[in-house]
């Protein structure tokens, strides 16, 4: 859990980095900012709070070495000395102009902002924010000329939202990155910080529902799918924890073995991470992680049956075909507790 709310903004930079596939340049700037308190309280709660907030934190990851990573190697000479600020902060824009090659990508403003007083967990760390501003917003303003207020016409950078960002911690050189299309931007992500999903407890419970989706979704016979989803919930009943592996077995029934692997590799693929089939999850967390796939039956491709009524138990289904269509019969008990009610 990050706490920003003891969080100092030490320093502050901004650079001009452009397209390097239309020979565009960069713009250093020699010296720092010096933004007002009230400008850094605007900077901490509209640039910092949302990299905070992100969910789903990435590492620093390399083909060959790590040590090859220039925005690691770059933010973790920073953090060690902090006076060399502008000098990192240069490198960072001039590594970013180097991956600026597509024509798509926009040249723009580069914010580099360094924070301290990040509270990690139980640890104080560093912040190292990186942001880049691609489109800036058309905004009225209003001046007097001569008793007269007219409207003026402004460009300038919105703070509603972060349009590229990253923040890099220093605790544990995490990465907390975000774009404005809230989906993975290739040259921001993979080519400028070059960061990989960082394997969390969080991550590996989504990916664990992300193998139950997919194994669920392949089991075509009702009767094998509600046996599949009952089996399932008597071993969540059974045992306080559930490995990744359980879910292999559990689906042998059901699914050729190839069958089985492919979901597994390919949630694999969707995490980013490589998995460990004896990871443990807490029988209930999985649960809750896994409630909507589980309540839900296949009756025929494109047609599920939803059992919202907890109380209800699905005993079984038959499938009779009829002429352009089918007949479905479905046994299910209602508890007695819900009958007294």
């Amino acid at each position: 859990m990050i706490d920003i709310t003891k969080a100092e903004i030490e320093n502050i930079i901004i650079h001009k980095v452009g397209n390097k596939g239309q020979e565009e340049g960069c713009l250093f700037s020699e010296t720092e900012a010096t933004p007002s308190e009230y400008l850094k309280t605007l900077l901490t709660e509209h640039y910092l709070r949302p990299l905070s907030e992100v969910t789903e934190p990435s590492i620093f990851y390399h083909e060959s070495d790590l040590e090859l990573n220039a925005i690691a190697q770059f933010s973790e000479s920073l953090f060690n000395a902090p006076e060399s600020f502008k000098e990192q902060s240069i490198k960072i824009a001039k590594h970013l102009y180097s991956v600026s090659n597509h024509p798509n990508i926009a040249g723009g403003e580069f914010i580099v902002i360094l924070f301290s007083n990040i509270a990690v967990g139980s640890a104080n760390s560093m912040g190292l924010a990186v942001l880049k501003v691609e489109s800036k917003d058309d905004y009225l303003d209003i001046r007097n000329e001569n008793g007269t207020l007219e409207l003026i016409e402004k460009e300038g950078i919105a703070l509603r939202e972060i349009q590229k960002g990253a923040l890099i911690l220093s605790s544990d050189m995490s990465v907390l990155a975000i774009d404005i299309l809230k989906k993975r931007t290739k040259y921001w992500h993979d080519d400028f910080l070059k960061v990989a999903p960082k394997k969390t407890e969080e991550a590996e419970l989504k990916a664990s529902g992300d193998i139950l989706r997919g194994l669920s979704s392949r089991i075509e016979n009702p009767s094998d799918h509600l046996a599949f989803n009952q089996g399932l919930e008597n071993y969540l009943d059974q045992r306080d924890e559930l490995e990744l592996r359980d879910l292999h077995d559990l689906s042998k029934p059901y699914l050729e073995p190839q069958e089985i692997d492919r979901v597994f590799n390919a949630a694999q693929s969707k995490a980013g991470f490589e998995f460990d089939n004896e990871l443990k999850i807490p029988s209930e967390r999985f649960r809750l992680q896994a409630k909507n796939v589980m309540k839900k039956t296949r009756i025929i491709d494109g047609v599920n049956l939803v059992v919202t009524n907890e109380d209800a138990y699905l005993n079984g289904i038959k499938i009779e075909e009829r002429d352009g269509g089918f007949r479905a019969i479905i046994d299910f008990d209602i508890y007695e507790s819900l009958k007294e009610n």
